[in-house]
């Protein structure tokens, strides 16, 4: 009986590592995969208590065994402190990525200027001039990522983008927006925060705005999650008219004059407000509402105010709405039942706002305490869809206003678009995204999975008509046609080396990237006219 029962506990010790692997590699959410090691030492705890408990040995050795094994593992642990150092994430995955102590820390911590070393292949030429176009806003004119029509050639084996520029920048996850030869992102230099503007035909630094001593890992202890994401700004600046309005990831709000950078206005919407920090920086970027002579920002990711709007020309505060806080998603203009109001994805809801006074028009409650980042996608008339990673689902949700009051009700729920870090695009009667890494494709009507595709990693797309251009983690281009029935890539650059988070931005055929070390801008092949 007790040789039973000694196998039949040996038998579930053995079990229970390639078990829990199971288990969290069915969930198919990356962030699980931090349990990975925690199992594997509960894995090895649990065979020693094995031994411990049925071991051959004498009980005395077997205590003496376990306790060195203990021991061994808790010295070996403390050396790894002693000369390791974490440096955030080695990809959306969230394992970390370790270097030597003595290795030097990377260059954004350098306070010299990171934007000397332009690798130029030539000044701007008539080509160049005539394939630029604006892109004053994060994801395109609409903010959603998707361009109606296709305008370059997506066949990139016969006809590969051309390179001209490529150059060192600072930390970040900012994105570009361009205003005739004005390229404009975010970096971290040393300790001070930037926004710098480069010319988009050189890579030339033009000016650069620095709030100094700024920099997230000062004010958000590492432990608090902060480093897991890296160093430096998460959001991209908003062009409008002569003005360009960044906000910081510690939440300083700029308004810089667009031709020399010269700072005009400031806020901190979250110290203004009293206000917590978010976990991982603030990353959305400020809208501007024309007609109202208006921009707003994201403010706290806790209780209290959620959404700040400022006048544009003064920085006096029109209206600020008070929620349950704000997420890493950026707010939109939507239509309604023929009502233009600012649609919000935040940390624990969906809200629709009244434009002029920030009055709350409707609330979808979206609970769960991990980070949704995701853009709000118009679906048809009256849906919106809302997608995240970490278990929280994603959402169709329809508005209506019958009468009086307004009317939000869920159409369904799926985890077959578990999108972390990006958005889906829609196409017709489907959604098309990074499913934890993965490209895929649902159901509309349904969301009901209809594939799941090539791993590009947690990087970002744009989709022009129905042509998809995906920006893969690893920093590699892809491009290909989707549909219903797959995707088919067309072509392939190795544009970046290092992790890519960043969204890319098409400013008309002129392409840029960026990661957290460097910046390159493209030519994109000219449409081939089907005439």
């Amino acid at each position: 009986m007790k040789k039973t029962i000694r196998l039949i506990f040996l038998f579930l010790c053995l079990l229970f590592g390639p078990a829990a692997y199971l288990v969290i590699t069915i969930k198919g959410m990356t962030f699980l995969n931090w349990f990975i090691p925690a199992v594997f030492l509960i894995w090895l705890l649990l065979l020693g208590l094995w031994f411990l408990t049925f071991g051959n040995p004498s009980f005395k050795t077997r205590l003496q065994r376990f306790l060195t094994g203990l021991t061994v593992f808790a010295l070996l642990g403390y050396l790894a402190t002693l000369v390791l150092r974490y440096e955030g994430s080695t990809s959306g995955s969230s394992f970390p990525k370790l270097t030597w102590v003595w290795n030097q820390e990377a260059a954004s911590n350098s306070e010299e200027r990171l934007n000397e070393a332009a690798v130029i292949v030539q000044p701007a030429t008539p080509e160049t001039l005539a394939a630029v176009s604006d892109l004053h806003n994060f994801l395109g004119p609409d903010r959603n990522g998707k361009w109606e029509e296709l305008h370059f050639n997506p066949d990139w084996n016969t006809h590969p983008p051309k390179r001209l520029w490529q150059k060192t920048l600072g930390k970040a996850w900012s994105s570009f927006v361009v205003d005739h030869n004005r390229a404009i992102t975010q970096q971290q230099n040393g300790n001070n925060e930037e926004v710098v503007c480069l010319d988009i035909f050189t890579g030339e630094e033009m000016w650069w705005h620095a709030d100094e001593g700024v920099r997230l890992l000062l004010e958000k202890s590492e432990n608090g999650g902060a480093a897991m994401g890296g160093d430096g700004p998460r959001s991209t600046p908003t062009i409008f008219g002569e003005r360009v309005f960044s906000l910081g990831s510690t939440g300083i709000a700029n308004c810089l004059d667009l031709n020399t950078g010269a700072l005009l206005w400031s806020h901190n919407v979250i110290t203004d407000y009293a206000g917590e920090l978010q976990r991982w920086g603030s990353a959305n970027a400020p809208l501007v509402i024309p007609e109202e002579n208006m921009v707003i920002f994201a403010g706290t990711d806790r209780p209290g105010t959620n959404l700040i709007a400022y006048d544009i020309e003064t920085g006096k505060l029109r209206w600020n709405y008070q929620g349950g806080g704000a997420s890493y998603s950026s707010p939109r203009v939507l239509n309604f039942e023929s009502i233009d109001q600012i649609v919000s994805v935040n940390a624990k809801d969906v809200t629709g706002l009244n434009i002029e006074d920030g009055a709350e028009l409707w609330k979808y409650d979206w609970p769960g305490n991990f980070p949704k980042v995701g853009q709000p996608i118009k679906v048809g008339a009256n849906r919106i869809l809302v997608t995240a990673s970490y278990g929280v689902g994603s959402f169709l949700i329809e508005i209506s206003k019958p009468e009086a009051e307004w009317n939000v009700s869920e159409i369904w729920k799926t985890t077959r678009m578990k999108t972390k870090f990006s958005s889906s695009v829609i196409l017709g009667d489907y959604a098309y995204g990074l499913d934890e890494a993965r490209l895929a494709c649902i159901r509309l009507e349904t969301g009901k999975k209809v594939w799941k595709g090539e791993k590009f990693g947690f990087g970002q797309h744009l989709l022009f008509d129905n042509q998809l251009l995906v920006q893969g983690e690893h920093g590699y281009l892809a491009t290909g046609t989707v549909s219903p029935e797959g995707y088919t890539e067309t072509g392939r650059i190795d544009a970046l080396e290092s992790m890519t988070w960043n969204v890319p931005a098409v400013a008309g055929r002129l392409l840029l990237v960026r990661n957290d070390r460097e910046a390159a801008c493209y030519l994109l092949p000219e449409k081939i006219s089907k005439n």
